[in-house]
């Protein structure tokens, strides 16, 4: 076991003993020269030309079932028989069985040179040399990923006061002093008259009478009151309390001189006295009169261009400051005070989900770069948009630099120093686009001939938010959604997965104007290639779009516009993901063992 260490290593060194100077720049510069050159191959390969006696359609062909099929259709059993059976197979077998062991020798000139470098390894690529020094170098790489999600629809409603009012009927007490009397004569009688100014009942009145002269003792009757003149004077009318009165009523009176005798001459200089205005009446009347007071108050009228029972109030704001409004009704002031005059109510009608943006969002290495509306609801308000993330991905490599040249210690600093080539992914992926287009078109026979083609799938979710089964995520945690169906189950999961496109949203149940059920329409496609090319070239370059909400036109696409898109200029990357995410490649830790293994074996075979 001792001999057989020293042989590993010197084996392991003697490889570092070639002259790595001028094989690593001619491997990097040969990698260069040809970097790119086997997809230009690839595209302009005519094999008829290249390959004598092709056949396009051999009998292997049978072993091919297109880029979609899940078996190797008989391939490796007959891979297998004919190892077995075949004269080749008997070959190849007898010829590795029978093949005499390698002995290695360990005074073999490549085992000494390799002693050698085992020897200076510390001085040739560690960092102790005076002339040699080590370095790292980083790379940063963007790509770009296209996802969908529901945006947070915030729509507001507006309530604005305005100032009405109700009348109330009210008594008041009011006092009048009328002087305006009239006067005339009936007979020998005096008549005096007055106007009543408003309509009421009267709590009190008297008669105020001023004159310079005697009266004769003048008797006289107004207002349910007999009473006797002689000098100025007031007289309580108290006949005239309880008297209801109605506005412009004339009320009259007569006096005759003698104590109601009426002499004819006295009551001639009592008139002249009258109506010359050195005798006059006023009356005072105290009445109880009806009116109406105008009370102001406030409505609210509120505005919403939406259903409010569609979403959930998250925050109020006064739009109008308050304070006191003051006006006039009818002659009399008023005023009224609020805190506020107009409010702004804020709705979330749909909350926000990142849908199949989330794995973006949570890479702190992914930036949003740009945003587009998928579709608008009828008051246009985005409610789904496409999001576009720039994703950084950091390259890094440790290089060692002895004098002018550079050495490459762990085989990344190549991709750091040039940049990771996706051209293998962009050109297999293109490929693979049409070859399902060709599939597709084959099967047609001809007969409006259409690759591509999707299916329209709908989802419902309740308009008051009670249960949505649209949602992009958080299927497993949403208790409304047991009433899904089984479909809707599959489409989410076909959205999860990157197989669909939104076409937009629609009331799908209303009763009496309101509406209680929504529905999502969205196409639904078989392939990731067949989204991608639907979505980013019928839509994105044609510009044909998916129909409507109600109607999806999920349709293939026709050869003639085939033909006008631009596979080049598609963001292939949620396919080639998937491509190299699929690779088989064998493990770096089984392929050392193995090597270990037959290192050992030979050295053992050496040694005996």
């Amino acid at each position: 076991m001792k001999r057989m260490l020293p042989l590993f290593l010197l084996l392991a060194a003697g490889q570092a003993q070639a002259d790595s100077n001028s094989d690593y720049r001619a491997g990097s510069d040969f990698a260069h020269q040809i970097k790119g050159q086997g997809t230009g191959s690839i595209r302009n390969f005519n094999p008829q030309e290249s390959i004598p006696g092709y056949n396009a359609n051999p009998d292997e062909t049978k072993y091919y079932g297109g880029v979609t099929a899940g078996g190797d259709s008989g391939l490796k059993n007959d891979g297998t028989t004919q190892w077995a059976t075949g004269e080749t197979g008997k070959t190849i077998t007898e010829s590795f069985m029978n093949k005499p062991k390698d002995i290695l020798s360990p005074d073999a000139p490549f085992i000494e040179k390799g002693r050698d470098v085992v020897n200076r390894a510390d001085s040739i690529v560690g960092n102790t040399g005076q002339q040699c020094s080590a370095q790292e170098i980083n790379r940063s790489e963007f790509t770009n990923y296209t996802c969908e999600r529901d945006t947070t629809v915030e729509e507001y409603c507006t309530r604005t006061a305005t100032i009405t009012g109700d009348w109330r009927e009210t008594t008041e007490v009011r006092t009048y002093t009328l002087t305006a009397f009239s006067f005339s004569r009936s007979g020998k009688q005096i008549v005096f008259s007055v106007t009543v100014p408003e309509a009421g009942t009267i709590s009190s009145a008297s008669l105020n009478v001023i004159t310079q002269n005697y009266l004769w003792n003048s008797r006289a009757g107004f207002m349910n009151t007999i009473f006797n003149m002689t000098w100025g004077s007031t007289i309580t009318l108290g006949g005239a309390t309880g008297m209801m009165l109605s506005k412009g009523q004339i009320l009259s009176g007569t006096s005759c001189s003698g104590n109601g005798s009426c002499t004819g001459t006295l009551d001639d200089r009592i008139f002249n006295e009258l109506t010359s205005g050195r005798t006059t009446f006023t009356l005072t009347l105290v009445m109880q009169v009806k009116d109406r007071e105008w009370i102001p108050r406030v409505e609210w009228v509120e505005s919403c261009p939406f259903n409010k029972a569609d979403g959930v109030l998250k925050g109020t704001e006064c739009s109008e400051p308050g304070g006191t409004k003051t006006g006039v009704m009818e002659g009399k002031p008023w005023s009224l005070t609020e805190a506020c005059w107009a409010y702004r109510d804020k709705y979330v009608t749909q909350s926000a989900d990142n849908g199949t943006c989330q794995a973006y969002v949570d890479n702190p290495a992914c930036t949003l770069a740009t945003r587009q509306c998928a579709f608008y609801s009828g008051e246009g308000t985005c409610l789904h948009e496409y999001a576009t993330y720039s994703c950084e991905s950091k390259t890094s490599g440790k290089v060692m630099i002895c004098g002018g040249d550079v050495f490459c210690l762990d085989g990344e600093c190549d991709k750091a120093q040039s940049g990771k080539s996706n051209d293998f992914g962009e050109a297999v992926s293109q490929l693979a686009a049409l070859a399902a287009a060709g599939k597709d078109v084959a099967a047609l026979n001809g007969i409006d001939v259409r690759a591509f083609t999707g299916q329209a799938k709908f989802c419902k979710k309740a308009a008051a938010g009670y249960s949505n089964c649209c949602k992009d995520s958080g299927w497993g945690q949403d208790i409304g959604l047991a009433k899904c169906s089984s479909d809707e189950k599959a489409l989410a999961k076909a959205k999860t997965n990157k197989l669909t496109v939104s076409v937009g949203e629609f009331c799908s149940k209303k009763v009496l104007g309101v509406c209680l059920e929504k529905k999502r329409s969205y196409c639904q496609f078989d392939s990731k290639l067949a989204q991608i090319v639907q979505q980013q070239g019928r839509n994105g370059q044609l510009h044909i779009s998916f129909g409507s909400s109600k109607h999806p036109d999920c349709r293939g696409i026709t050869v003639d516009e085939l033909q006008q898109i631009k596979f080049d200029q598609l963001d292939l990357t949620n396919f080639y993901e998937d491509l190299m995410n699929n690779q088989k490649i064998p493990d770096s830790g089984a392929l050392t063992e193995k090597v270990k293994e037959q290192i050992a074996d030979q050295l053992r075979q050496a040694g005996k």
